[in-house]
């Protein structure tokens, strides 16, 4: 069964419009009918509580409880106090809460939805206001679907788009369709449609957390964390990679959950030289860890899975490996296992790769301190061949200059041709839409340092929109999907480790590491991270399994014939993006591709074939 949610509040005199809204797929599971408005509410799936009293209505995604409780989950009193709450004082009470989650209030008297996104929780919410009502749901293909008018394309955000392979914060690819932003509050009332952010990152700044406390506490907090996952979704298996991060989830939940029984993890198989050393990685930390591993194998052509994820979504998937996650999801629950851990976050909130980088120049700053004699100085190593110490130089004249393009800040998650971008928007496109995603960074009070800065933007940009897309490639196949690192317990011990803590020089992520090594062998947590990378351009080039697709990449007004060619001769990340794009246009703008409801394995070979 799908999980998912859709509602939306409308004037009385359009209800001659149901079908076309839509709810001809809704049940009714509630729904108000007043003199002047209707609202409806509809939920499935296990992970989407809905609560009903009389003419309200509010549904909690995912789960959330008291910040000073240590008690067992309990959704219904949670559900109580917010009603309690909003009764006495017509408002969303949102700040004792805890955990990861998304809530939809309905109120039919006052004529009123609000909507509401935890600020750490995973799981998207789109929404679509008009001048007559408001329209949202937890998957965008369903949204577009309902939404009474054609769709139209969000051209503003394509240079976001070829950027970032996705597009991030409030804007998606479909115009007038937007995404819930984490702690943001969106309200449809009388007195029209209004947005809030209620949470910032400076809400859950307090004490510092000293070094020498750090692991005891992540120890501490993600087994909280993972007890509630346990108590609200039993049996549910981890994704390990056997990475650090899935691996420390592993080690915990085994501890959480014992049993007779070894616990159940699985893993993507792609049988490829390029991929053959990431199944090596998860079996060997399964072996490590005790756990019963799976191995998904994903050897359809790949066209295949990415039909399937834009089919599933209408998102693109902003990484290749995404487009595996609803076969992963389905081939869980046909083992039996209706629910998922993914690691997803952690980089972001206990180190990054890229941090070295701005360790470096901070170096660079310090043995030379003329600005002059690092621009000499990277001249001269770039001739030497010494590029990541020409690299590090140049860095150190701009370690707080965010509109300097080679700032980790705006490398980070951008995986893209630049030359490509610029080409097709102009410099001065691609510089705005990075500029763009600069911005969340203030909306959200993240200080000016550079560190805060560069994993803000990991956070913002990419970990909880990848989180999010993936929970909803979970739920679109039965599934759901529970991001522990994306619990803002997880999220507020991070945000107050002392910065040698979170920032270890040459260490990234290393209380992560550390608290690791106490729980499985030391080796797990030592040794090399992998890149998990697909051998995308070999199926883009001539001979590839994604090459005809390519081959049939429609005319796009932004891209030039003479950029088209060098892109095909030689595919890079804007290729894979503009076959993504293509796609998703035909299937959900043109309306040229078949869009099967039911995505079987047939299914998507039908609608890749029809390309």
């Amino acid at each position: 069964m799908k999980i998912s949610y859709l509602g939306g509040i409308f004037e009385r005199n359009l209800l001659d419009r149901r079908a076309s809204v839509g709810v001809g797929l809704i049940d009714e599971d509630w729904g108000w009918m007043g003199e002047d408005a209707e609202l409806f509410l509809h939920a499935t799936g296990p992970c989407c509580r809905l609560f009903t009293w009389d003419s309200l209505a509010l549904l909690i995604r995912g789960y959330a409880r008291p910040s000073d409780s240590r008690d067992a989950l309990d959704l219904e009193r949670v559900a109580e106090e917010i009603r309690c709450h909003y009764l006495e004082r017509g408002e969303l009470s949102i700040e004792w809460l805890d955990g990861s989650f998304t809530l939809a209030l309905l109120d039919g008297q006052a004529r009123r939805t609000l909507l509401y996104r935890n600020l750490f929780g995973s799981g998207f919410t789109y929404y679509r206001p008009s001048r007559d009502g408001l329209l949202f749901g937890s998957n965008l293909a369903d949204l577009v679907d309902a939404a009474p008018t054609t769709p139209r394309s969000n051209r503003d955000v394509l240079p976001a788009f070829f950027l970032y392979r996705c597009v991030p914060g409030r804007e998606t690819l479909f115009d007038g369709f937007y995404r819930l932003l984490p702690g943001e509050q969106v309200c449809w009332d009388a007195r029209g449609f209004t947005r809030e952010q209620r949470q910032t990152f400076a809400d859950l700044r307090g004490t510092p957390v000293s070094p020498s406390e750090s692991v005891d506490l992540l120890d501490e907090t993600m087994e909280r964390v993972l007890q509630d996952c346990a108590q609200l979704r039993p049996g549910t298996a981890n994704l390990l990679s056997g990475g650090v991060d899935s691996s420390f989830l592993q080690a915990i939940w085994n501890r959480v959950t014992p049993g007779d029984d070894l616990p159940p993890s699985f893993s993507i198989d792609v049988d490829h030289p390029h991929t053959w050393g990431d199944t090596d990685y998860a079996m060997t930390a399964s072996r490590a860890l005790g756990s019963r591993h799976t191995l998904v194998s994903a050897n359809d052509p790949y066209a295949d899975y990415l039909f399937d994820a834009l089919i599933s979504t209408a998102e693109p998937p902003n990484h290749v490996q995404s487009a595996y996650f609803g076969h992963l999801a389905r081939s869980m629950v046909e083992c039996g296992t209706t629910s998922g851990l993914c690691g997803e976050g952690a980089d972001s909130l206990f180190g990054l790769g890229l941090a070295d980088e701005l360790h470096n120049a901070e170096m660079m700053r310090r043995f030379v301190p003329s600005s002059w004699l690092r621009r000499g100085g990277a001249l001269v190593a770039e001739f030497c061949g010494r590029r990541h110490l020409a690299s590090a130089l140049r860095l150190a004249n701009h370690t707080n200059d965010w509109n300097y393009l080679l700032h980790p800040v705006n490398r980070v998650a951008a995986f893209t041709d630049w030359e490509a971008v610029e080409a097709c928007f102009g410099a001065r496109a691609a510089a705005r839409a990075s500029s763009d995603r600069r911005s969340l960074l203030d909306w959200y009070d993240v200080p000016e340092s550079p560190q805060e800065r560069l994993h803000a933007t990991g956070f913002l940009g990419e970990a909880m929109d990848s989180a999010s897309l993936w929970t909803t490639l979970f739920n679109s196949s039965g599934a759901d999907l529970l991001c522990p690192f994306l619990d803002s317990r997880i999220a507020r011990l991070a945000l107050n480790l002392a910065p040698e803590a979170r920032y270890h020089y040459r260490k990234p992520k290393d209380v992560l590491k550390r608290a690791l090594s106490r729980l499985a062998p030391a080796e797990l947590a030592k040794r090399s991270k992998l890149g998990f990378g697909q051998p995308i351009f070999e199926w883009l080039a001539p001979g590839g399994c994604l090459r005809p697709l390519v081959e049939r990449i429609a005319p796009h007004e932004f891209v030039d014939a003479e950029t088209l060619a060098r892109l095909r001769r030689k595919p890079t990340w804007f290729l894979y993006s503009l076959l993504v794009y293509d796609l998703w246009h035909k299937l959900f703008i043109e309306r040229s591709l078949p869009r099967p409801s039911t995505l079987s394995t047939g299914s998507r070979q039908e609608a890749a074939a029809a390309n």
